[in-house]
């Protein structure tokens, strides 16, 4: 099955190594990698720290992910050129520092075939490299020829089969490094170290170099699955595609930005239509599909695809290109995703009350109450009408006159910290029927209006206390225009600006609201400006709990489920109503203070004035 996914030179190469193999009858040769303890660099032996395995990775341009057969499960196979008498063969190592520090004394090893060691498990004398195969290889100007390398291993691989690392199968590996030091790899750096390979007179089909990388003082290593090996890259039929994309609109977004993955650039030697499959792993440290491994997941498919990362993180997206022979070749990208802060809105420090109406005097007239934020004596509005009710006077007592909603009152929601005003205006009409929003009144007991004996009003503020303050105006229609000068009383409208603040002892409702583009949970706080504060969280998530900072990284990437994102999907709103009760009167600074999880902050800074008691007193 597995030689069935191998390019045609690989697939030759396989078959032969595994003939090697079977004639060599042990079980060593059927391990394509083997892991190997070090031994020591320098002269003297170094005090290693605990490794953490995959936290560098090599791969090589040009090159392909080896699939199958013998070769490693994962590794990156270069195929620089075929082999050929004095060739030159040019490719870059890619050394990727996928760690959470920095890597400071960096070698890469270079391993051939050697000479085997008599009589040792898995010995393989059968083939070994000779001045014939290679003249030299050169990592970044400096070179090493066969005599550089040696049978004493400092590498820290699998001591199982003998202590010396195979070179895939056998233990008959010689060995030289290149030192990346003074350089420092920086933590999620990667950089490209150019080698050139000068082959021998005669090389043969076998001849290969196997390169790994350990960092000496953190123990990191390039684990199986993520080395690289030279080989021939003799193509005798369907070649491999060359993986390629790109972020837009970059690889620095913020969270909830769109990103578009572009895999346009993505080619292939027999032919861009030769490719036949774009899949990809939106994070390869995340096991989307459960399977128990990190970097296979198809989280999408596709030549261009697009995702949105909700949550401040970084990740590394994979993208594996398979063409019609079952050739494939990978390619990676760093996305890194910002946090943005919330936004906030304060929506007021507000008063309740209800402004109720009484209407006594001649019967059948009518009045209207309509309270106005903000209103202009000349235009007769203004900026919003909060409540309008109006009131017919019928026989009975004055309570149990008829209004236009049911209510003598209007329930107010009065904001003290605003700049706005508010007014209450009461208009009077004696006729009847005459645009009222109360109809089937007698036409004034057959009487003129203005021989009405008038209409007393009273308008009653009533707080959450119990508190009450009346007003009172008497519309009278009998005043002549000698008495009233130019025009009849009842004319104009009475106009009683409520000018009260809240009170000392009586609860204030303060309101404030805010959006957060990702999966943050949000708090508001608010300080009073009397030595106390108040506070509320706001969880994303409440199952999973609260949202955990990067790094690691918010638990809702990838996303399929169960690592899915909650519902409803972001932006997050969330709304927080508290009340808060002053003791003494006098004027607060009151501060709302906005974060989410990740640091982002939103500020709001107003004052209130508190009285010591309403209705202006």
């Amino acid at each position: 099955m597995g030689e069935e996914r191998l390019p045609s030179s690989l697939l030759l190469y396989s078959r032969l190594r595994k003939m090697k193999a079977l004639m060599r009858g042990t079980l060593a040769v059927l391990i394509a990698w083997a892991v190997i303890v070090p031994i020591g660099l320098r002269t003297s032996t170094p005090v290693l720290a605990e490794g953490k395995e995959g936290h560098i990775w090599l791969s090589c341009e040009p090159g392909a992910r080896a699939m199958g057969g013998g070769w490693q499960a994962g590794g990156m196979v270069c195929l620089p050129g075929p082999y050929a008498p004095n060739a030159v063969l040019e490719f870059d190592l890619i050394v990727m520092n996928r760690e959470k520090e920095d890597l400071t004394d960096l070698k890469v090893f270079l391993a051939i075939h050697g000479p085997g060691s008599s009589g040792s498990p898995g010995s393989n004398p059968e083939f070994q490299t000779t001045a014939d195969d290679m003249a030299s290889v050169t990592v970044e100007g400096q070179s090493f020829v066969l005599a550089d390398f040696s049978d004493t291993e400092p590498n820290i691989f699998d001591e199982s089969y003998g202590g010396l690392h195979a070179v895939y199968v056998g233990n008959d590996a010689i060995w030289t490094s290149f030192d990346y030091a003074p350089s420092v790899l920086h933590s999620g750096e990667t950089v490209h170290l150019h080698v050139t390979v000068v082959l021998g007179q005669n090389p043969s089909p076998l001849f290969e170099i196997h390169f790994d990388a350990w960092d000496t003082v953190t123990g990191d290593k390039s684990p199986n699955g993520h080395d690289v090996t030279l080989v021939s890259a003799m193509v005798t039929g369907n070649q491999p595609p060359q993986a390629c994309f790109e972020f837009i609109p970059g690889d620095t977004v913020h969270e909830g930005d769109l990103v578009t993955m572009d895999a346009s650039c993505s080619s292939d030697p027999d032919g861009k239509d030769d490719i036949v499959s774009y899949e990809w792993d939106f994070d390869v440290d995340v096991d989307s599909s459960g399977d128990g491994i990190t970097d296979n997941d198809i989280d999408a498919t596709g030549e261009v695809v697009s995702f949105t990362w909700f949550d401040d993180y970084k990740s590394t997206v994979q993208l594996t290109v398979t063409d019609t022979a079952g050739n494939a070749d990978v390619a990676y990208g760093d996305v890194t995703v910002l946090n943005l802060p919330p936004s906030g809105n304060f929506e007021g420090g507000f008063v309740e009350l209800q402004l109720c109406l009484r209407l006594a005097g001649s019967k059948w007239s009518n009045v209207e109450l309509k309270v106005w934020e903000n209103y202009d004596n000349i235009t007769g509005t203004g900026t919003a009408l909060l409540g309008d009710v109006e009131m017919e006077r019928w026989p009975g007592p004055p309570d149990k006159n008829p209004t236009s909603t049911g209510s003598n009152c209007i329930p107010l929601l009065l904001d003290a910290t605003t700049t706005s005003n508010y007014t209450a205006v009461v208009t009077y009409d004696p006729f009847p029927d005459n645009g009222d929003a109360i109809m089937g009144d007698q036409p004034n007991n057959g009487k003129d209006p203005k021989n009405n004996a008038g209409n007393p009003v009273w308008l009653i503020c009533e707080f959450p206390d119990g508190t009450k303050c009346k007003w009172h105006h008497t519309f009278n229609t009998q005043q002549s225009m000698i008495r009233d000068s130019n025009h009849w009383n009842h004319v104009e409208p009475w106009i009683v600006p409520l000018v009260f603040g809240p009170a000392a002892g009586v609860p204030i409702k303060f309101m404030a609201s805010a959006t957060d583009p990702g999966t943050d949970d949000l708090t508001f706080t608010w300080d009073w400006g009397d030595s106390t504060t108040d506070s509320a969280s706001y969880l994303y998530d409440g199952v999973r709990g609260p949202d955990p900072a990067y790094p690691p990284g918010s638990p809702y990437e990838p996303y399929p489920p169960p690592l899915g994102l909650s519902d409803p999907a972001p932006p997050v709103f969330a709304s927080n109503t508290v009340f808060h009760t002053y003791s003494t009167a006098g004027t607060y600074t009151v501060t709302l203070t906005i974060t989410d999880d990740d640091g982002g902050v939103w500020t709001y800074q107003t004052t209130i004035t508190v009285v010591d008691g309403f209705c202006g007193k």
